[in-house]
């Protein structure tokens, strides 16, 4: 079954680095469009920068954080200083768990008083953001952790954040037509009790949720991105891309 996509659902990866940036790449932020919607999901260390390639500041509609683990929000003490003294813009919505709310106030406690509108975020959340609805899942993961599920015109997108090998995309219990899918792990990695997943484990994930196609992402710096999606491919029959900063993937992708 093919998606038309009327909206043109897409997303841009802007970092995709695991743990700490590369040389190549901030830490984890992607950038899901319309032709009328922009949402960040996730502000990684060093993400604003290649963000401002795709799409001025002042443009973008909201931010949604999956978790408070700091390669996935740390730049927002920057995006408040460029939001409050470069481009003079208030009430930028931010979304978000609660211990990210925490760890932002220690950090910068005068973010969320005078430039964020902050919205505390659950697995049972629904957002309308423009053109956009926004769901979310709990993880696996030490901390509260949402992947995010993004549908425009029927057509969608999830992007897992960070998660352990006891979470589904399945439980959406949605069409997802692309995945955004961590792949932290190393195959012969998988049973050292660390909280991510291996490409082989997305790939059975991504089959048992009927996903359309994978793009991989948050390896760690040095890795091996190839090991990645090889090991993925042998457990799953659609397309598998790595996540590249700039790159962009449609959700009518596979399917």
């Amino acid at each position: 079954m093919t998606s038309d996509n009327p909206n043109d659902l897409r997303v841009t990866i802007i970092g995709c680095s695991g743990t700490y940036s590369s040389s190549e790449s901030a830490c984890s932020s992607y950038l899901v469009q319309t032709n009328s919607t922009s949402v960040v999901l996730d502000t990684g260390p060093g993400s604003s920068i290649e963000l401002q390639k795709h799409l001025d500041l002042a443009d973008v509609d909201a931010i949604i954080l999956s978790h408070e683990h700091p390669d996935h929000w740390t730049e927002m003490p920057s995006l408040y200083h460029a939001y409050r003294f470069g481009i003079g813009r208030p009430h930028v919505p931010v979304y978000g768990t609660a211990g990210t709310r925490v760890l932002l106030d220690a950090s910068c406690d005068e973010a969320t008083a005078y430039t964020f509108d902050w919205e505390t975020i659950d697995a049972s959340s629904v957002l309308e953001i423009g053109d956009i609805v926004f769901t979310f899942s709990e993880t696996d993961h030490p901390v509260e952790t949402v992947a995010i599920r993004a549908e425009s015109g029927g057509a969608s997108i999830v992007y897992s954040a960070d998660t352990g090998p006891d979470w589904s995309p399945a439980q959406f219990d949605a069409p997802i037509d692309l995945m955004i899918y961590e792949a932290s792990l190393r195959v012969d990695m998988e049973d050292r009790g660390i909280p991510h997943i291996s490409g082989r484990q997305a790939g059975i994930r991504a089959t048992e949720a009927n996903v359309g196609a994978l793009v991989l992402t948050h390896i760690p710096p040095g890795e091996a991105h190839d090991e990645r999606s090889e090991a993925t491919l042998a457990e799953f029959n659609g397309p598998v891309e790595l996540a590249i900063p700039g790159k962009v993937f449609r959700a009518d992708r596979g399917r």
